[in-house]
C-alpha cells in the first residue's frame, strides 16, 4: 500500500525573495534558510522518514492576504525545503504535482481593540499568516503506464500505452502514410501560432 503524507507547512517564501546574488555567486536567502530550517524542523518533529519512489504532490495553497500573487513562485522554495528536511530523497521523484491557490475571503483589517479590551488584557489579534497544506504520496509505478492522455497532434483524449505514448493510433496512422521524401506544405514559419 502507498505511503502519504499531509503536512501543514508555513507559507513558503516567493522565488523572488529565495534567491540572494552576492558578488557572482547566487545563495539562498536569509528567509529562503529559514523556511527551510523551519519545514526541516516540523519534519524531524514528526519522524519523517523519506519517501523513495515516484511521487504525487498535492498543494492548498491558503494565501496570507487577499494581495495578487502567483502560485508558481512558491514552488521551489518549498520543494527544496522537503527534500532538504527529508521527506523524500530528490525533486525529481515528483511525477505529478497539482497546486491550488485559496484566497482569504476576509477583506477588512482585524478590528482593533478597544481601551475596554486592552485593560481586560485581551490579546492583540494576531495578522493572519497563510499556510501551505501539503499531501505527498507514493504512487505505483504500474499506474503510470496505462492512462487517459490528450494526443499531443489532434488534441482528442486517447488510452495511452505510456508516458512516452502521446499520439493517438489514427494519428499514427496518418504519420505512416505521410512519405518521408513529401515536401512540406508550408516553410515552417508561423506568426500567431498560424503556419505563413
Amino acid at each position: 500500500m502507498p505511503t502519504m503524507l499531509k503536512l501543514n507547512l508555513p507559507y513558503p517564501p516567493s522565488i523572488n525573495h529565495y534567491w540572494r546574488h552576492v558578488g557572482q555567486r547566487v545563495l539562498i536567502s536569509k528567509k529562503g534558510r529559514e523556511y527551510r530550517a523551519e519545514v526541516s524542523g516540523l519534519l524531524n518533529r514528526k519522524r519523517v522518514e523519506p519517501l523513495v519512489g515516484p511521487l504525487s504532490v498535492d498543494i492548498e495553497l491558503h494565501m496570507p492576504d487577499r494581495r495578487r500573487r502567483d502560485i508558481d513562485n512558491v514552488l521551489k522554495a518549498m520543494l527544496d525545503a522537503l527534500q532538504w528536511g527529508g521527506a523524500f530523497l530528490d525533486d525529481n521523484q515528483v511525477m505529478r504535482l497539482a497546486i491550488e491557490k485559496v484566497v482569504p475571503e476576509n477583506k477588512s483589517k482585524p478590528k482593533r481593540r478597544t481601551k475596554a479590551e486592552i485593560a481586560a488584557g485581551v490579546e492583540k489579534p494576531k495578522p493572519l499568516q497563510g499556510e501551505a497544506i501539503v499531501w505527498i504520496a507514493e504512487v505505483q509505478t504500474e499506474n503510470l503506464a496505462a492512462a487517459d492522455r490528450i494526443c499531443l497532434r489532434c488534441q482528442k483524449s486517447f488510452a495511452s500505452l505510456g508516458p512516452a505514448n502521446r499520439i493517438c493510433d489514427d494519428c499514427n496512422e496518418d504519420n505512416r502514410e505521410i512519405s518521408p521524401n513529401a515536401a512540406p506544405t508550408w516553410s515552417g514559419k508561423r506568426h500567431n501560432g498560424k503556419a505563413l
